[in-house]
């Protein structure tokens, strides 16, 4: 588990809403055994309000993370059942951030998202290292949410 200071706790948002609490201890939200539709992973999407419940997080949608090889990634978002959701209701761009952790300090990269054909595409930075964590803020109406995907190599 890592453990948390406070440039991990409070983070900068590009949102109007302000800031944003980070925190990957325990996780951000139920873990999922749900498989991508596209080939890709799955993790809960939650409300930014619910992340200091961790895994006991409410799971309002499901996202798939998509990357290819030149660093392109792409976020699909569903509703609990799978299924493909209406894309209209929420802000055209999107906001990632690339993770890592090296001697308990945590580093982050961030990197913009926009909407295309039914899904957020953007150009995600190189990890320093692996493992490494990739957390995507998505505003829907006046919800923050988020989807993070963590350990990724």
């Amino acid at each position: 588990m890592r453990k948390l200071t406070a440039a991990v706790l409070v983070g900068s948002l590009w949102f109007a809403a302000g800031a944003s609490l980070r925190a990957h201890d325990g996780g951000h939200g139920p873990k999922l055994t749900d498989e991508g539709k596209q080939g890709g992973v799955v993790s809960s999407v939650i409300n930014t309000k619910d992340l200091k419940k961790g895994a006991k997080a409410e799971v309002i949608y499901k996202a798939e993370l998509v990357r290819s090889e030149d660093g392109m990634v792409s976020v699909y978002l569903y509703d609990i059942k799978m299924n493909t959701l209406d894309m209209s209701k929420f802000e055209r761009k999107a906001k990632g951030d690339v993770e890592v952790q090296v001697k308990k300090k945590h580093t982050t990269t961030p990197f913009e998202l926009n909407l295309a054909d039914g899904r957020f595409v953007g150009a995600a930075p190189k990890a320093s290292r692996k493992p490494f964590n990739i957390d995507v803020y998505f505003k829907q109406g006046d919800r923050q949410l988020l989807a993070a995907f963590d350990n990724l190599d």
